[in-house]
């Protein structure tokens, strides 16, 4: 078997070549349930085609018998006729195969009940005499049955055997069914040899030794082999399916966690560059840092107790205190510019790169990446088609965008076929993702700007609160008046170092001409302005603070050097603003009328002519040098 065949088969295409594209692909799943190798397959068909000489297609049972060296017999044509399935009289190779294999497995007992099954027709697994002498016939091609060996089988003399006692009877005498075995020892050697399919007879009985019962026909048997053969493949396939997948995502969930793993680890290291780099104090925050211990140390020498004989060193502690203050907002604005260009760079580097790529990995930045990508390279097709041949000059404004931030269909097709070259799809993924790190840092940038904007907003509301509270616990610059220690008393007082008055307790001082405001008054009359914020917790009059310094709103005041907050006088306009404001607040309207009316009432009383008369008098005085 497996002589090389030199002769075209059909078609004229040589046997390698058409078992190879014709016959595998169509019975590679039964050569693999049969447990055939490839080469193993390869040989029947070679088989086949020695026994096929006019290249038909077919095996007939005249070639059968010839290619097994055998004399024909009604019982070797019975067993050609059980091998044709569909009964056209000759063998396809699908049927050679598996009837090769079918046949050449069989035991001992697989035979018998191949031979039994030929005349048990009814299939009742019971055969009458008359049927089992016609089956010897047929084994023994003679014309009759030895009277002997009938006597044998039916010992019983009951005139039927069933297929039990049949296959006992070929156990105990298995030359009875000689000429079978002879012909299937014929077709083992014929096909790869005895050794072979004893091999293959004895897997048969491992895998399939359950279908192989008595209780079924010889082709029923084979049917259930292919059928769970078949399933077990399926299964098997299944089975390598599902670890293929179940592999590829445990590759593609470790790719992914190793992804994730090294951006941790990156965004880990750009943060650390980040602390590092903030923790790193600034020249200007260092001196800024210097000048703040300073000022606090003047403010707690403004704060000890201090006789008269060291009035000299508070007058310098103060002007040192206010110095370094006013020196404080200047540097305060240095080192947040300083602080500001610093987190700018910052933002323009690591960490605008970290967000970016933080983006980036989020669905939508996918998304971005996706189009911005397509609209890239739209634009390089149309720019490159442009300076094209005529077809493609003809086509470059299709992929034109209509304006910026859009992308046209064109753009979207020729994405997904690559029109261009792969390096122009590669260039404009790169540049989408240039664009999209940029974008990030210029927010960035933004809001560093931002967040020092407000930052320094904050920091004039922060001054102003400090300077109103230096402005409380020890006065203003350029103030005579300073707070004494009597060692003797016990107590403190303020002293005046330019007239040398005193003042006990804790009195108002004008912050604008440094002269001490009685405690009834709602203003100081010496020059006319308002008491401020500091002085008004110190108002002792019977009537309302807040009435009298409105009914004086509409009297020109002098501004205070220390700021708006220090309680200026205000002017018509600011009035007249805050009126209209006023007017437009519902119930705070009806207060702002009521006032009005307060204050046209006051000036009409006598209490506004004496008001009216107290301020000639006092400007008499001032004139007078009083």
């Amino acid at each position: 078997m497996g002589a090389q065949v030199s002769r075209r088969y059909k078609y004229g295409i040589r046997p390698k070549k058409y078992f190879k594209t014709k016959i595998m692909p169509e019975m590679k799943e039964t050569f693999g349930i049969l447990d055939f190798t490839y080469q193993n397959a390869y040989q029947l068909f070679k088989a086949f085609i020695e026994i096929d000489f006019d290249n038909s297609g077919e095996v007939t049972v005249q070639e059968f018998h010839q290619f097994l060296g055998l004399k024909p017999s009604r019982f070797s044509e019975r067993i050609f006729g059980i091998l044709d399935l569909d009964e056209s009289g000759a063998l396809e190779f699908n049927e050679f195969v598996i009837g090769i294999w079918n046949f050449c497995t069989y035991d001992a007992l697989l035979i018998t009940k191949f031979a039994f099954d030929i005349f048990d027709i009814d299939d009742i697994g019971k055969l009458q005499l008359a049927e089992c002498e016609a089956l010897i016939r047929m084994v023994y091609d003679e014309a009759d049955a030895d009277p002997d060996l009938m006597k044998k089988i039916d010992a019983d003399q009951d005139g039927e055997i069933t297929i039990d006692e049949f296959a006992a009877l070929i156990t105990r005498q298995p030359q009875i069914l000689q000429p079978a075995f002879d012909m299937q020892r014929a077709l083992r050697n014929k096909c790869f040899g005895i050794k072979f399919w004893e091999l293959a007879t004895e897997k048969r009985k491992d895998y399939f030794a359950s279908y192989d019962s008595l209780a079924n026909s010889s082709w029923e048997s084979i049917q259930k082999i292919l059928l769970i053969r078949q399933k077990e493949r399926e299964e098997e396939a299944k089975r390598e399916q599902e670890a293929f997948v179940a592999e590829a995502h445990e590759r593609m969930t470790e790719h992914k966690d190793k992804k994730t793993e090294q951006f941790n680890e990156q965004q880990e290291r750009r943060k650390k560059t980040m602390e590092r780099i903030r923790a790193k104090e600034l020249p200007e925050e260092a001196d800024e840092r210097e000048h703040w211990a300073m000022f606090a140390e003047c403010k707690s020498n403004m704060d000890a107790e201090c006789t008269f004989a060291r009035l000299s060193w508070k007058i310098d502690e103060r002007a040192a205190m206010w110095d370094l203050l006013d020196k404080l907002k200047s540097m305060h604005d240095v080192t947040m510019e300083a602080q500001e260009a610093r987190d700018i760079a910052l933002a323009d580097g690591p960490d605008g790169d970290a967000k970016a790529d933080a983006y980036l990995r989020t669905k939508a930045g996918k998304k971005k990446i996706l189009f911005d990508t397509t609209v890239c390279y739209g634009n390089m097709l149309h720019k490159n088609w442009v300076k094209g041949n005529a077809l493609q000059r003809v086509l470059a404004p299709m992929f034109k965008p209509e304006g910026p931030g859009q992308v046209t269909v064109m753009a979207r097709v020729a994405k997904k076929m690559i029109c261009g070259n792969k390096g122009d799809l590669d260039a404009a993924h790169t540049e989408a993702l240039g664009s999209t790190t940029e974008s990030y840092h210029k927010l960035e940038k933004e809001k560093t700007r931002d967040k020092y904007f407000d930052a320094r907003k904050q920091a004039e509301v922060d001054f102003k609160e400090l300077t109103q509270e230096i402005v409380e616990l020890f006065g203003t610059r350029n103030t005579r008046w300073e707070r004494l220690y009597d060692q003797d008393a016990q107590t403190t007082y303020l002293y005046n170092w330019k007239n040398g008055k005193t003042l006990a307790g804790n009195p108002a001082i004008c912050e604008v001409c440094d002269e001490e405001i009685e405690e009834v008054d709602f203003k100081c009359f010496n020059c006319n302005t308002l008491r401020s914020n500091v002085n008004q917790p110190k108002y002792k009059g019977r009537t309302p603070l807040e009435d009298l310094m409105d009914i004086t709103y509409l009297d020109q005041g002098k501004k205070n050097d220390e700021g708006a907050f220090l309680g200026r006088s205000k002017s018509d306009d600011d009035l007249e603003f805050e009126e209209e404001e006023e007017d437009q607040k519902g119930v705070m309207g009806v207060l702002r009328s009521k006032t009005k009316t307060l204050k046209r009432t006051f000036r009409k009383s006598k209490g506004g002519a004496m008001m009216r008369t107290f301020r000639k008098t006092l400007g008499k005085k001032e004139e007078g040098g009083e």
